[in-house]
């Protein structure tokens, strides 16, 4: 490779390019670092004739040319590299960045593999990437697309449950299944009750165990408990709002007697003064099991704020 700055006007894109998406925002966000820092790295292109094919690095390109720049810096492969390191290169760059989204990171793994005669397996090796890493990537080619574009709202942070790793479990409940239909059923039923990836777990699981039992009724059974776990935790929060409530009024009930024994029966106090430290003592082990470590905290805080609390 050779490192030399060329027009950006000579740089062609690559119709093959795996990334098809760009988001204005990050473009523009990248154009003013480049703008205030410079170009970090080059991007990466294949010279023919008296243009160059770019290889990896459009977000750059882009961003470049937002600025109205000239030239960008690039390392250049000659004519004669083989286009499958070309391929390999410009895929493994996007696989690296993660700057795909997850169709088009399937999409550009089928087109090497395609391209390239390749097994999953040879292509796992060539890109270092696990072979069933690369199954699951694969499995959102295989859904309609009213559920690719579920996964890519989830991906982008919107309002969808639908992950590749739900595609994976509907995927595992079909080949378990002599009926494909209960695939579709599943995902269906994902994003009706936004279903977790334990719960969806659970249901293939239930599933598998029992072949005659149906998803809509496994995912009754998920959401009969989801409901049990909201009641008990909505109790268990109720339960202990009382409590403190409670505690609160004892206290108060509890200051109000000691004040009234100290105003009226002082002497009373002074000649039972073992007897009463004793009950104080077996007070304060009580309020140690409520609030563990809550008297030491509290004689620290009085100390930090100088009160005596001898």
């Amino acid at each position: 490779m050779d490192l030399r700055a060329i027009p950006l006007e000579k740089i062609e894109f690559d119709s093959q390019q795996p990334r098809k998406h760009f988001r204005e925002e990050n473009i523009k966000s990248l154009a003013q670092s480049i703008e205030q820092i410079g170009q970090i790295q080059p991007v990466i292109v294949k010279e023919e004739k008296e243009k160059f094919y770019l290889i990896a690095g459009e977000r750059r390109v882009r961003a470049l040319k937002e600025k109205n720049q000239k030239n960008v810096w690039a390392m250049i492969l000659k004519e004669d590299a083989d286009p499958e390191r070309c391929r390999l290169i410009q895929l493994a760059e996007n696989l690296q960045r993660e700057n795909l989204n997850p169709l088009e990171r399937a999409q550009a793994v089928k087109h090497y593999i395609e391209t390239g005669d390749l097994t999953k397996k040879e292509a796992s090796r060539r890109l270092g990437i696990p072979r069933t890493t690369i199954n699951d990537w694969l499995n959102i080619l295989e859904v309609e697309p009213f559920y690719q574009e579920k996964v890519l709202e989830n991906f982008y942070g919107q309002d969808s449950p639908l992950t590749l790793s739900h595609l994976s479990l509907a995927r595992a409940l079909q080949s378990n299944s002599s009926d494909p239909s209960r695939k579709k059923i599943l995902l269906d039923q994902i994003l009706k009750h936004n279903l977790s990836r334990k719960e969806t777990r659970e249901i293939v699981e239930a599933c598998s165990k029992d072949p005659l039992l149906q998803v809509e009724e496994a995912v009754a059974g998920i959401l009969i408990r989801r409901e049990q776990r909201k009641i008990e935790k909505e109790r268990e929060e109720k339960d202990k709002d009382v409590d403190i409530k409670d505690l609160k009024k004892a206290f108060d009930r509890l200051e109000g007697i000691i004040t009234e024994i100290m105003n009226s029966r002082h002497e009373l106090l002074k000649e039972n003064r073992e007897a009463v430290i004793e009950e104080f003592r077996y007070l304060g082990q009580l309020l140690e099991q409520a609030i563990p470590g809550g008297l030491e905290a509290a004689a620290l805080s009085q100390e930090e704020e100088g009160e005596d609390i001898g």
